[in-house]
């Protein structure tokens, strides 16, 4: 189930069953009542016309809780089910060999001591908060979801990579953690990869395909061992996007500490308008966890 933050519209699902009000789902039989209209957004003046960062919380659903906390709980955070993605990689963007957690050409950087360079800051209806502090981007995650908020730089690029640098607090329970995701197109078109490590040293490669809803998981396109965890110790992530100039598939490269973690490749037909980038956190219902990031890069790759 999706949650959004606090101001957004009411919408219906796409069954035509539920209301999203700006803070929960109820029943389509009850009409909602429409929330204030959103703050004026803000629009990064290096990039006149990119419309301003939005912040979405993607809710894991319970269904498997029970064999999720026989195998530990929040091993498996934000899916349910195996995707298809092939472990060998595709012509997609630059060679294995070529390849490193340095490629391409920076578009945007962030160090997050400037509080107006662009990313959200406020609170979801879940509670977490997003904002600027001490010269740190901090996301306070609250309940057993997945949070995450676009790059203020939203040029969609058809080949692209993220790289972020942060911590986490220490006393956070295994299934927290965090990373950088990758979306494009909307509705049912929509595609979005996350690309993550969580406590206990595990990475995750998955995707959720169309909207947002209480029925949507995301898949699971890879699992394994990535050598860090989060923690005080700064650990630094990359994730790459690479969509085939006939847009049949995704090669999805995870770098962690400059490691190459998963090189996978997603044969999902994606639309064609190019990727956005953004960050996120993953939490658990058990405690609330703080994710500290310190550094966002974004990269345009070439072939």
């Amino acid at each position: 189930m999706a949650e959004g933050p606090s101001g957004l519209q009411p919408r219906l699902s796409d069954d035509g069953q539920w209301w999203w009000t700006g803070s929960e789902w109820v029943p389509a039989s009850q009409t909602p009542i429409p929330p204030p209209p959103p703050p004026m957004p803000y629009i990064e003046p290096r990039r006149p016309g990119i419309p301003n960062a939005v912040v979405i919380t993607v809710g894991v659903v319970v269904a498997l809780l029970i064999t999720a906390m026989a195998a530990g709980l929040g091993l498996y955070v934000n899916h349910v089910r195996n995707g298809s993605a092939s472990n060998s990689p595709t012509p997609n963007g630059p060679s294995a060999a070529r390849l490193n957690a340095i490629s391409g050409t920076a578009v945007f950087t962030d160090d997050f001591h400037d509080p107006s360079s662009g990313w959200f800051a406020g609170t979801s209806s879940s509670g977490t908060t997003f904002g600027y502090s001490g010269g740190a981007y901090v996301i306070d995650a609250h309940g057993f979801f997945t949070h995450y908020t676009f790059s203020p730089y939203s040029l969609p690029l058809p080949q692209a990579s993220a790289t972020i640098s942060a911590t986490q607090t220490r006393d956070a329970p295994p299934g927290a953690g965090f990373g950088v995701m990758c979306e494009q197109g909307t509705g049912q078109q929509l595609i979005r990869y996350q690309m993550y490590i969580a406590v206990g040293g595990v990475f995750h490669v998955t995707v959720v395909k169309g909207p947002d809803s209480k029925d949507n998981l995301a898949s699971r396109l890879k699992l394994g061992t990535s050598g860090a965890e989060p923690g005080s110790t700064p650990v630094t992530i990359v994730g790459d996007c690479l969509t085939a100039a006939d847009g049949k598939s995704t090669r999805l490269v995870l770098f962690v500490n400059g490691v190459m973690a998963a090189d996978v490749t997603d044969p999902s037909t994606v639309p064609g308008s190019g990727w956005r980038m953004g960050i996120l956190a993953t939490s658990e219902a058990s405690r609330n966890s703080t994710v500290t990031f310190t550094r966002f890069e974004e990269r345009e790759l070439s072939g």
